[in-house]
């Protein structure tokens, strides 16, 4: 029996995919709804979440995005204090 296309394609695993959901930080470093292919943040943003925690929080699965989107706009959940913590470290002259 032949393998088809649409059947190697269905099993094949898939890279893993993130979106971040933040306020752009400045200097161009990261920009909000900027996607992420594969494990772990590439080089020129690895130091992020060291200096601002609270942006580890804002990568979400791009399968999740709908979800976390809507919760960083409503006033109380966790991820829009995420959102505002990484507003205000910046705001406060943060790198």
């Amino acid at each position: 029996m032949e393998t088809t296309y649409q059947e190697v394609n269905e099993t094949a695993e898939k890279p893993k995919q993130v979106i971040y959901i933040g306020p752009n930080i400045p200097g161009g470093a990261l920009h909000r709804y900027q996607v992420f292919i594969g494990e772990g943040l590439p080089q020129h943003i690895s130091g992020l979440p060291e200096e601002c925690p609270a942006i580890k929080g804002l990568f979400v699965p791009v399968e999740q995005f709908a979800v976390a989107e809507a919760a960083v706009t409503q006033a109380g959940s966790a991820e829009n204090a995420l959102y505002q913590a990484v507003l205000d470290h910046y705001r406060k002259g943060g790198k």
